[in-house]
């Protein structure tokens, strides 16, 4: 087992202490303009108050859920028992932070050295946009926190049936809480395969499918009983903002149409004011939006691949660390600058590394690059590239060692 040595606990108490940091910075209001935090904490409420998921008060009916996935709402859960402080979720997330440094040296050590994880490490625990989501109401630190669990284990996957019970497990929790990261273990999985043999890893491969499965069926039974369908979400609506996300010019007619007919249905869908029938309207809604979508890609597939350059600068250096009255031109181009440096730099690392070894060596470039090429088409905001920042960073890290051992870079 790799131990994480002096210089990287002190990493994971900076990440802490940064992170309750930007509590004091953010409280009392906890930045409210971002909205997603009172329905995680809704949900967080019907858990403890109700015994169900729903966000439901007690003297409202049961209301199914369409948007959320619960695995983030169950973290909650706990912590509202005595009445969801946000200081107490700021500190618990702090605490995440402090094991995801752990983690990411752990996981970087064997592939970088440990000057490198040292390196990766660093970079998770000081920058600044995990701790400044960490003292939100948002499911993006657990979901890195899981994901790099997910993949810590898996790369260590035995021989044998019963190893395969720790991936799945982690999986199906990470695609509960980020449901986007569902890739996370068939991709780690793969990569070992190649390593070790797949007949070799057969059976535990079996094993954390099976498990997996077995995790996320709770959450496709409750979908199925509400909404007649086995998943729900909002794929549909990221996909129609995604085509305007980057537009700067006029539309022409088909897509002022369409924007016009989205923004109707908008309108129509938070006229209603049951939130029973509320819920069951908006997959309906995100259906519409999906379909109006693809007819504007359809229109100009050109346009909305080129546009993507917009969605990937937002997805990987978006989101200023600052309260939303602080952030301005300067303050967004220096945040900006920073971290289209970090993902050249990373992903120049993250392409060396995968030449050095086996399929482990080549887990952070597919990593980054499976999520960049998932989210090119959907409305993108910065955090949604958190869990993916870590192996970014193990990227970064290889190729500052690159530097220091005078490689050829």
């Amino acid at each position: 087992m790799i131990r994480a040595d002096r210089f990287v606990l002190a990493l994971a108490l900076a990440a802490v202490a940064l992170t309750v940091a930007y509590g004091i910075y953010l409280s009392p209001d906890w930045d409210p303009s971002r909205n997603d935090q009172v329905q995680y904490l809704a949900l967080a409420r019907g858990l403890v108050e109700r015994g169900e998921y729903t966000r439901a008060t007690l003297a409202e009916p049961f209301i199914p859920e369409p948007l959320r996935f619960p695995g983030y709402p169950l973290f909650l859960a706990p912590l509202c028992v005595v009445g969801c402080s946000q200081w107490a979720i700021t500190i618990a997330q702090s605490l995440l932070l402090g094991a995801l440094v752990l983690m990411v040296a752990r996981l970087a050590a064997p592939l970088v050295g440990t000057r490198g994880a040292r390196i990766a490490a660093g970079l998770v625990g000081l920058y600044p946009g995990f701790a400044f989501f960490g003292a939100h109401v948002l499911s993006d630190v657990l979901g890195a926190v899981l994901s790099v669990a997910t993949v810590l284990v898996t790369i260590s996957l035995a021989p044998r049936a019963l190893a395969g019970v720790a991936p799945g497990a982690l999986a199906a929790a990470t695609t509960l809480t980020r449901p986007f990261l569902v890739f996370t273990l068939p991709l780690a999985l793969l990569l070992v395969a190649s390593r070790r043999g797949a007949r070799a890893v057969a059976s535990a491969v079996a094993v954390a499918a099976l498990v997996f499965l077995i995790g996320v069926s709770p959450y496709v039974a409750y979908v199925e009983r509400g909404f007649g369908r086995p998943v729900a979400g909002s794929t549909g609506a990221q996909l129609w903002l995604g085509y305007f996300q980057g537009m700067s010019g006029a539309l022409d007619g088909f897509e002022a149409d369409q924007a016009e007919a989205g923004k109707q249905a908008l309108s129509t869908f938070d006229a209603i004011t049951d939130r029973v029938a509320q819920a069951k309207a908006f997959l309906a809604l995100d259906d519409q939006l999906r379909s109006r979508a693809l007819a504007l890609i359809a229109h100009d597939p050109l346009g909305f691949m080129g546009r993507g350059v917009t969605r990937s600068i937002v997805l990987w250096a978006g989101d200023v660390p600052l309260r939303s009255e602080l952030v301005n031109a300067a303050s967004t181009g220096i945040w900006v600058v920073i971290n289209l440096v970090l993902l050249g730099v990373g992903i120049a690392g993250a392409v060396r590394l995968r030449s050095r070894g086996d399929g482990t060596f080549a887990i952070p470039l597919f990593i980054v690059v499976a999520t960049w090429v998932l989210s090119y088409p959907l409305w993108a905001e910065g955090r949604f590239s958190l869990p993916a920042k870590p192996f970014l960073f193990i990227g970064v890290a290889a190729f500052v060692e690159d530097l220091l051992r005078g490689r050829r870079v």
